[in-house]
C-alpha cells in the first residue's frame, strides 16, 4: 500500500515538474525580449566580443623619434625600430615639443628620444641610456612597444660587444654575448593574444549574465501583470510543493541553453582559433553545475525584479564586476578578502576559473575540482533559496487576493 502510494506521488510530481516545464516554454516562445535575451544573445554576443580581439594582436603601432645625435649608430638604432613588427616610425621630429603634439593628435602612441651623446659614450664604452614614451591609456601599445624596444637595444648591445672583442672565435662571442642563453616559451598562449587571454572568461561570464536578465525579464513580467499565480491556482492538490515549480522551470532553461552552451564553449573557439586543448567532453561536464548553479542563482535575484525593465538597470552593472572578482583580469592573490568573499559567491569565478583550466590548460576535472565542487555547493544552495524566495513570492501573492480558486489555462 505504502509502495502503490509512494510511485502514484512520485507520478505525479513528474507529471507536475513536466507541466511546468511546458508552461515555462510556452511563457518563453511568446516572449520576444526573453527570446533576445535566452537565443538572441548568447549567439550574438560570443561572436561580436571575439571579432572585436581579432586579430589578438597589434602591430606596427605608429611612433615617431627625436634623434638629437645623428649618427650612423643612432640611425641603426631607429632603423631596427622601425624593422620590428611592433612599431612603425612614421615622422622624425625636430625636438620634444613636435613629437608631443603629434602624440597629443593620436598621430603617434611612443617617442623614441636619443641624446645627444649617444654615440660618443657608447664609443667610450659607457652606457648610453635611450628614453622612450609611451602613450598608456591602451595597454596593447605599449606592451608591442615595450617587447620592440627591448629585442633592439639587445642585440644593438650584443654587436657592439662583438666590434669589442676583435679575433675571438665564434664560441668565445657566444660566451661573452650570452653567458645564460635562454628560451621563452609561451604556454596555452602561443600568440599572446589578448582575446586568447579574454575571451574564454567573457564566454562563460555571456552564459551567466544572460540568464540573469533573462529570467529576471520573465519575473518582472510575471510581477506586473500579476500572474503568478498561474503557477499554484487551481491544482493546489499538486501546487503547493514549490520544489515542482523551481524544478520545472530550472529544466525549462536547462534545455534550452543547450544549444547555446555547444556555441559558445565549442563553435566560438573553433571560428577564431582560440586555444581549445581540453576534452570537449569534459567541458561539457564540467558546465552542468555551473548552468544549474548559474539558473537557480537568477531565479533568487529574480525576486528584486517589479518590472520587465528593472532587470536592466539591476543587472547589466554587474558584468564587469563578475569578471573582476574572477580572477582573471585581477590576480586573485591580489585580491581584497572582501573581493574573494564576493566572487566565491557568484557562479561565473568557478565557472571561469574551470574552464579555463580545461579548455585553455588543457586540464581534467579532477585538475579543477575545486571549482567543480563549489559549483555544486552553489548550485544546491541557490536551489534552497530559490524555493525560499518562490514561497515567499506566492505567500504574498495570495495575501493580494489570490486563494488559489482559479482554474490554470494555457494563456501564461
Amino acid at each position: 500500500m505504502k509502495i502503490s502510494i509512494l510511485k502514484e506521488q512520485l507520478k505525479t510530481g513528474f507529471l507536475d515538474i513536466c507541466y511546468i516545464w511546458r508552461k515555462e516554454y510556452i511563457t518563453i516562445f511568446r516572449d520576444f525580449g526573453a527570446l533576445i535575451f535566452f537565443l538572441a544573445l548568447p549567439f550574438a554576443y560570443p561572436l561580436l566580443y571575439a571579432l572585436i580581439y581579432n586579430p589578438e594582436v597589434v602591430r606596427d603601432v605608429p611612433m615617431v623619434v627625436v634623434d638629437n645625435a645623428r649618427t650612423p649608430l643612432s640611425r641603426e638604432l631607429a632603423r631596427n625600430m622601425d624593422a620590428s613588427p611592433n612599431a612603425k616610425i612614421v615622422s622624425y621630429c625636430a625636438n620634444m615639443e613636435e613629437a608631443k603634439e603629434l602624440m597629443y593628435r593620436k598621430e603617434c602612441y611612443g617617442i623614441l628620444l636619443i641624446p645627444e651623446d649617444f654615440s660618443k659614450k657608447l664609443v667610450r664604452g659607457e652606457q648610453s641610456p635611450v628614453m622612450f614614451y609611451s602613450d598608456m591609456s591602451i595597454m596593447l601599445n605599449y606592451k608591442g612597444f615595450l617587447m620592440a624596444i627591448t629585442d633592439v637595444t639587445m642585440d644593438l648591445g650584443a654587436k657592439l660587444q662583438v666590434e669589442t672583442l676583435g679575433g675571438a672565435t665564434p664560441e668565445q662571442i657566444s660566451m661573452a654575448t650570452s653567458p645564460v642563453p635562454y628560451s621563452s616559451i609561451t604556454m596555452y598562449n602561443p600568440e599572446s593574444g589578448f582575446g586568447s587571454f579574454l575571451i574564454p572568461a567573457i564566454l562563460v561570464l555571456i552564459l551567466q549574465q544572460s540568464l540573469v536578465l533573462g529570467i529576471g525579464l520573465l519575473a518582472g513580467g510575471v510581477y506586473e501583470h500579476k500572474k503568478l499565480h498561474h503557477y499554484y491556482s487551481g491544482r493546489e492538490r499538486i501546487h503547493n510543493n514549490i520544489i515542482h515549480i523551481v524544478l520545472g522551470k530550472a529544466i525549462c532553461y536547462y534545455s534550452i541553453y543547450i544549444v547555446p552552451t555547444v556555441f559558445i564553449l565549442h563553435v566560438v573557439p573553433w571560428i577564431f582559433s582560440f586555444p581549445q586543448i581540453g576534452n570537449q567532453w569534459e567541458i561539457y561536464a564540467f558546465m552542468a553545475p555551473f548552468l544549474f548553479a548559474s539558473i537557480f542563482f537568477s531565479m533568487t535575484l529574480s525576486v528584486f525584479v517589479r518590472e520587465r525593465e528593472t532587470s536592466f538597470l539591476l543587472f547589466v552593472f554587474t558584468s564587469l564586476l563578475f569578471l573582476f572578482v574572477s580572477g582573471i583580469t585581477w590576480p586573485y592573490y591580489a585580491m581584497p578578502e572582501f573581493w574573494k568573499i564576493i566572487g566565491t559567491v557568484i557562479p561565473s569565478t568557478w565557472g571561469i576559473q574551470g574552464f579555463v583550466g580545461i579548455n585553455t590548460a588543457g586540464g581534467t576535472i579532477n585538475d579543477v575540482h575545486e571549482s567543480f565542487i563549489w559549483l555544486w555547493v552553489l548550485t544546491g544552495f541557490y536551489f534552497i533559496t530559490t524555493c525560499l524566495v518562490y514561497r515567499y513570492q506566492i505567500y504574498k501573492d495570495k495575501k493580494r487576493g489570490f486563494k488559489g480558486n482559479l482554474v490554470l489555462t494555457d494563456e501564461v
